[in-house]
């Protein structure tokens, strides 16, 4: 998720791990400092990893699109997590920018047609997947036969310190 935000630091924006857990546990003000020193809303993508039960999933917020998806590799719905975020979305806001955010026509969808996984246990590699094409712009074209090739990727990624793939100029 570093290395996502690292490759278009002005456009795109990744919570660690810890953050929605957090947020669930502990509310707003637990983690509203984490943010102290980036402007979510200058973004035109956030990404929010989610374990909840040894099960991750991804949120994509796309400001653009005024929508907040839910990609689950099993198939999962999570309205209660699309709620929370928006909420957090709005006292962000208002924290942050001293106005109000309007959520009125904003998306909140449980994205059903993501890969999906066929075992019980590469969720993460799923979700980081879903993340680095999401904030490429590029179509989620893979499957659960693609799994083992991306987790060298993601090894040699994090070695390196560099993702393989460059975002396409617009």
């Amino acid at each position: 998720m570093d290395l996502i935000t690292q490759r278009s630091p002005e456009t795109v924006y990744a919570f660690n791990t810890f953050f929605y857990l957090a947020l669930s546990d502990k509310g707003y003000s637990h983690v509203c400092r984490w943010t102290k020193k980036i402007d979510i809303f200058s973004k035109k993508k956030l990404f929010i990893p989610i374990h909840i039960e040894d099960h991750w999933c991804l949120v994509y917020v796309c400001f653009s699109q005024k929508s907040i998806k839910y990609y689950d590799s099993m198939g999962g719905r999570n309205f209660k997590c699309l709620k929370l975020i928006l909420k957090y979305l709005m006292l962000e806001h208002d924290n942050k920018k001293g106005e109000d955010f309007h959520p009125s026509g904003w998306l909140l969808m449980n994205v059903k047609n993501c890969p999906q996984q066929l075992n019980h246990w590469d969720c993460g590699v799923f979700v980081c997947m879903f993340a680095e094409y999401l904030s490429r712009g590029a179509p989620l074209n893979f499957s659960q036969q693609h799994m083992e090739k991306f987790r060298r990727q993601i090894a040699l990624e994090i070695k390196k310190k560099k993702l393989k793939k460059s975002v396409p100029e617009t």
